[in-house]
């Protein structure tokens, strides 16, 4: 029988921030693919699975070394059946954008509702689902974009469901890439799910990240950090009279996102979209 160890990592709203909490497990190695968080009331919830015991232990042990306040750790195990049948129980059907309606490949007979267009999923994480709020905003701001746009970089594609959006939207060329390798194999699974295809979709983080062209449109749904560290590479992917959407920045952080991004030369801001927790900015790159 296979058993899934998940560790469970319970933030306080008045402590330590999601956002940062990230940034913490990625400098200790674990994939962004492999993080999934639930939020409630006045907490959030950050979980990671591992198949050994001595794995979680591990990581329980790194974590406890930093010495994070107002972080509990919790540990579970679940049979990995049942813990794959859970959550796809309370992974439903649900619209995307004004156009766009999830449904999940694992369901069968589901009918996409009058005037909606199907966008089939399939992801084992409950990151780059749509459900989360950092996804919705961007997807809403490239829907908003529709035919204004001609070519397209998704930076952290995740699952592929933004690259799935722009082509949806207009997008003639594409490129996307991710720093995680079983994040590419599902979104190339979900793009020809769809009948769609990348013209360029391979593992790469921004760090070596050599464009070869200027895009009409880049989205970067990234934590922080990443979009503070590689600001001036990002922008410099936008293609004069371009949009950039940037994504994953907690409420706490837009102060410090905004002034990074409004020190770029030429980068002028046209929305923000909020949330409970999240936020996105669409900015246009002027000629």
């Amino acid at each position: 029988m296979k058993i899934l160890h998940e560790v469970s990592l319970r933030l306080k709203r008045e402590g330590l921030s999601a956002d940062l909490m990230r940034v913490n497990l990625e400098a200790m190695g674990i994939s962004p693919e492999d993080i999934v968080e639930e939020e409630g009331k006045d907490y959030r919830k950050i979980s990671v699975f591992y198949p050994l015991a001595a794995a979680a232990r591990r990581f329980v042990r790194g974590v406890r070394g930093m010495k994070l306040k107002g972080v509990g750790i919790s540990v579970r195990c679940h049979r990995k059946t049942d813990w794959e049948s859970q959550w796809k129980k309370g992974w439903k059907p649900f619209a995307l954008t004004r156009r766009l309606y999830v449904i999940p490949l694992f369901l069968t007979g589901v009918t996409c509702p009058r005037g909606k267009m199907p966008l089939y999923l399939d992801t084992t994480s409950a990151f780059g689902t749509g459900l989360h709020e950092t996804t919705r905003f961007s997807a809403g701001l490239i829907e908003g974009l529709k035919d204004s746009f001609e070519s397209f970089l998704d930076v952290g594609t995740g699952t592929g469901i933004l690259s799935v959006v722009a082509l949806r939207s207009g997008a003639r060329y594409t490129e996307a890439f991710d720093i995680d390798t079983g994040a590419v194999t599902a979104a190339r699974r979900n793009l020809k799910a769809n009948g769609l295809r990348c013209d360029v979709l391979r593992v790469c983080d921004m760090g070596h990240y050599v464009a070869q062209r200027a895009f009409r449109l880049v989205a970067a749904n990234l934590i922080t950090h990443d979009l503070v560290a590689f600001r001036r590479k990002i922008v410099a992917c936008v293609a004069p009279g371009g949009h950039l959407i940037i994504s994953g920045i907690s409420l706490k952080n837009m102060p410090l996102v905004k002034k990074e991004y409004n020190m770029s030369a030429g980068l002028k801001c046209l929305k923000i979209v909020k949330g409970k927790e999240w936020a996105a900015f669409l900015f246009a790159r002027q000629v």
